[in-house]
């Protein structure tokens, strides 16, 4: 059995069962400690799929690639059974949002601080990212193939905290995780870390809220703040768009844009209203597709909330990669209109006005300042890369220029 925490405050239990892994709150929980949308708080147990399996928001940061197995080597002698319940046991203590699973609150958000400013001017990272993962594993509930973890930074960097307000630069004091490490296999994908800050910061200049970021100063890492940190040190409730689908991890490529929209629509609600949050959604997606990132899969995109009962807002947006600079072919991650060949501009703008409730203007005007912002940093994309990178620049400026055709009425 583990106690399910939200934050500190202990909310209820998951336990092996049979036929099926399941979850009891705690009598006395508020509706707005509910560990998902999907699971308001209530008598009845909630049941996973079956037994080898977790509830799809508890399934939702179970680590893969490369950090899975580093604490399958860490851990898989020490416990009797290394299924995913285990896995989360293991890294429950310290994940994206706020759910938290342990023995105890006092064991929660334990983590030892890390200089990032100093670790940003090192070079020679992979050695010392072998060494941070050895340190950091048990304490990174994060998804994803590529290597990453979460880490604690001493007060070094600033953070960029997302309520309240977008994009203040205010000092947070915490003994859980601030920041995401993430770096990549230069052998396999090389400069893919400027790939990916690229793209962030060109998605920034669109007019999407993105968390903080920085690359170090080798080209092979990327710093990235959370952006479900608090003020007050605790973390927003993250839901992803598998987890509000009621869906596992593994299906994130099932599936179409159609539905994933309807997802994000059955369960926003924040005072800017609606039509507001949507169109964040339709930026973010149109972002993707002018940049050629075919790995905007339903994980990739999901909610923030404070109170499971009151404001739900789309979260800021995150891992974007021009992917066919390294796949040429590479389509998208999900379907529109039942094929995930990359669509027109004919295309994107139905998207935007049937299933984003969007007027047609303001659809246009979303994909025109998006072209606009990716033609003008297409010129500089350069910048932040190696000059042994000077390839995959390259394939990054035909992947855009190809997207900014599409988009073009």
């Amino acid at each position: 059995m583990t106690e399910v925490f939200v934050n500190r405050a202990p909310v209820g239990e998951l336990r092996r069962d049979d036929p099926a892994n399941r979850f009891d709150y705690r009598p006395g929980t508020p509706p707005s400690q509910a560990v998902s949308l999907l699971m308001p708080v209530g008598g009845e147990p909630y049941f996973a799929e079956r037994a080898t399996v977790l509830h799809p928001v508890f399934d939702m940061n179970l680590p893969e690639g490369a950090l899975r197995d580093t604490l399958h080597t860490m851990f898989s002698k020490a416990l009797p059974v290394f299924d995913d319940l285990s896995l989360l046991g293991v890294v429950g203590q310290s994940l994206i949002g706020r759910l938290r699973f342990g023995n105890s609150a006092a064991d929660l958000d334990r983590v030892p601080a890390q200089n990032l400013s100093q670790l940003l001017s090192y070079r020679g990272t992979s050695e010392l990212f072998r060494d941070l993962l050895e340190r950091y594993a048990q304490y990174s509930g994060v998804a994803g193939v590529q290597p990453k973890m979460l880490i604690r930074d001493d007060g070094s960097l600033n953070i960029e905290k997302l309520s309240p307000p977008v994009g203040k630069q205010e000092k947070i004091t915490t003994s859980g995780t601030t920041h995401m490490l993430k770096t990549f296999d230069p052998a396999k994908y090389p400069a893919l870390a400027a790939n990916e800050y690229r793209c962030l910061e060109t998605a920034r200049r669109a007019g999407l809220p993105v968390a903080s970021t920085q690359l170090a100063e080798d080209g092979q890492t990327l710093v990235i703040g959370r952006f479900d940190l608090k003020t007050d040190g605790s973390y927003l409730a993250f839901e992803d768009g598998c987890a509000l689908d009621g869906r596992l991890s593994r299906d994130k490529y099932e599936g179409s844009y159609e539905q994933l929209a309807g997802t994000l629509a059955r369960v926003l609600n924040s005072p800017r209203g609606l039509e507001a949050e949507l169109a964040q959604f339709y930026r973010s997606w149109v972002f993707s597709i002018a940049i050629r990132n075919g790995d905007a899969h339903r994980k990739n995109f999901g909610v923030l909330y404070d109170n499971a009962t009151a404001a739900v807002t789309l979260a800021p947006t995150f891992d974007l990669i021009t992917t066919t600079a390294y796949l040429p072919q590479d389509s998208m991650a999900l379907t529109l209109d039942g094929t995930k060949r990359w669509p027109d501009y004919k295309r994107v703008l139905r998207y935007g006005m049937q299933r984003c409730r969007l007027a047609p203007k303001k659809a246009h005007d979303i994909i025109a300042e998006v072209v606009e912002t990716v033609a003008t940093d297409e010129a500089v994309l350069d910048k932040n890369m190696a000059s042994e990178d000077h390839e995959v620049a390259h394939a990054m400026r035909t992947a855009w220029r190809d997207g900014i055709k599409f988009l073009t009425k």
